[in-house]
């Protein structure tokens, strides 16, 4: 965090971080970038900033700006039928309401198909995502009708690599990532080798600063044109100017009712609005938001479930308007709320104790699972004097997790998230993870796994028994279930796990099966 809190209203900013504590909308990072620097740089533990994290549908605006290079580079044109780019992958001739779809139909969410396709269910798809797209009808004319779907995004990254020979992320790298200094990132592929384009994405808050920074300044990084002329401008157009997202019933987004409340326009893979502020949005609180009129970019990664994260855009609007415009209110007024800032983030940084009390030492046991909803096929579990060991073994194979007792301790894993994180699976994650013991019931015992990288953070609760384990998982936010149906495992004996040695997937990776294609 920056020494000293930024010249802006701060009265603002205060409430907008008592409202989101006040309704469980959990900040990771709030970056502020106003005329030439950043002015406010706040991050809560564990997401410490130079960890990346999952941006979610944030990524279309990457995406979207793939697009402005490639036509500024003459392979393609908005205007070219996307049957054009894509005519290898056709397994019939296509409709004629699909014939008549053009690449700026897919940038606005116009394609005129009945439904939005989520990452949530895409993503479980064994085969290629744009063959999804494909073979949803086009019910409607495109052009006419908005009806937002991370698969069409998707699609828009097929044609460039179409059109380029490269995934968008190698495309993306000599033109927007490296001129930027970005160089920690990665991005999800569907199973043929496409960058996801509609989620995936995974960078440095600070990187994702930069990308806004470098829209704000009408694509001019350091006095270099890095974005092609005129593509902000064309990105950031109100080209939609009623944009709802759309009612999302578990497998896919339907049209909102036609009087649902709109408070956002549409661009090119970027939500805009009259005022000209526009912005990258991703689900469970990823935002970038570009505010051109006040020489300001805010950018915010989090953990907000459903109900809170669709208001998170206009908090931001509205705070941040206020702040900027209130940049010299009353100085002493001012100074209570700055110290009042710099107590939450200094409170927003210290690690959430864990108790220290430890119970059952030298326990071990392993449990064997009848076919159940969490997958488990046995759990193995070791409990030493500062740790807990357990080995979750589940369709992937065998999973190995470390907790600290009285701290927490960090490491890669491997282990199945899938079923709750928005049917994500990482091919490897870094986990804060912690164990600690109910105060009451030696045979009660809760383990906590912060995903460092993403907003996910899983609580398992094991209930142990003579012959048996019960076992409870819920996350914190997901797009649909929080939380598995308990499941019952039966004593098979002692755990063949050494207590002393520290075992985790990243140490250990012989334990692993390949992992499967989610």
């Amino acid at each position: 965090m920056a020494n000293e809190l930024p010249p802006l209203g701060m009265r603002p900013i205060h409430t907008l971080l008592n409202g989101l504590a006040d309704r469980g909308m959990r900040l990771h990072s709030l970056l502020v970038h106003r005329h030439g620097r950043t002015v406010l740089d706040l991050w809560q533990w564990p997401h410490e900033p130079s960890l990346k994290h999952k941006l979610h549908s944030a990524t279309k605006s990457f995406t979207g700006t793939a697009v402005g290079f490639a036509e500024a580079e003459g392979l393609l044109r908005l205007d070219d039928p996307v049957v054009e780019h894509l005519d290898s992958r056709l397994a019939a001739p296509p409709s004629e309401n699909l014939s008549r779809m053009r690449i700026r139909d897919l940038l606005t969410m116009q394609t005129g198909q009945g439904r939005g396709l989520s990452g949530a269910t895409t993503r479980l798809r064994a085969t290629g995502w744009v063959g999804e797209f494909l073979e949803e009808p086009v019910v409607e004319p495109p052009g006419r009708n908005f009806l937002y779907s991370s698969t069409t995004s998707h699609v828009l990254s097929a044609v460039v690599q179409e059109a380029s020979g490269e995934p968008v992320d190698a495309y993306l790298r000599p033109r927007l990532f490296e001129p930027l200094g970005i160089t920690d990132f990665t991005w999800d592929h569907d199973p043929e080798g496409v960058a996801s384009g509609g989620n995936g994405l995974s960078l440095r808050p600070h990187d994702l600063l930069s990308f806004g920074v470098l829209h704000l300044q009408d694509g001019v990084w350091e006095g270099r044109r890095v974005l092609p002329t005129g593509w902000v401008q064309k990105a950031s157009a109100l080209h939609v100017r009623r944009a709802v997202s759309g009612e999302w019933n578990g497998r896919e987004l339907v049209p909102p009712p036609a009087d649902a409340a709109a408070d956002s326009g549409y661009g090119y893979q970027f939500w805009t609005e009259e005022t000209g502020i526009y912005n990258a949005s991703g689900i469970f609180g990823q935002e970038c938001m570009v505010f051109p009129d006040h020489g300001g970019v805010v950018v915010v990664t989090g953990a907000m479930g459903e109900g809170t994260y669709h208001d998170l855009p206009g908090m931001l609007r509205r705070a941040f308007v206020a702040a900027f415009d209130s940049a010299y209110a009353d100085p002493a007024d001012d100074a209570a709320e700055r110290e009042a800032v710099r107590l939450w983030t200094g409170n927003a940084q210290k690690p959430r104790p864990l108790s220290s009390a430890a119970r059952r030492r030298g326990f071990t046991a392993t449990y064997d699972f009848d076919t159940n909803e969490q997958g488990l096929r046995s759990l193995s579990l070791a409990v030493s004097e500062d740790r807990v060991r357990i080995v979750l073994e589940d369709e992937r194979g065998p999973h190995a997790i470390d907790h600290g007792v009285g701290h927490w301790l960090r490491q890669e894993t491997r282990v199945s998230s899938w079923r709750l994180h928005h049917a994500y699976q990482d091919p490897s994650a870094l986990v804060l993870a912690g164990a600690e013991w109910s105060a009451d019931d030696d045979a009660r015992l809760r383990l906590v796994w912060h995903f460092l990288e993403s907003p996910f953070v899983d609580l398992i609760t094991l209930s142990l028994e003579p012959d048996g384990v019960t076992v409870e998982h819920r996350v914190n936010v997901n797009s649909g279930a929080t939380e598995l149906p308990p499941v019952t495992g039966r004593l098979r004996g002692p755990a063949p796990l050494d207590g002393d040695s520290v075992v985790t997937d990243q140490l250990a990776p012989r334990l692993q099966s390949p992992v499967a294609k989610k």
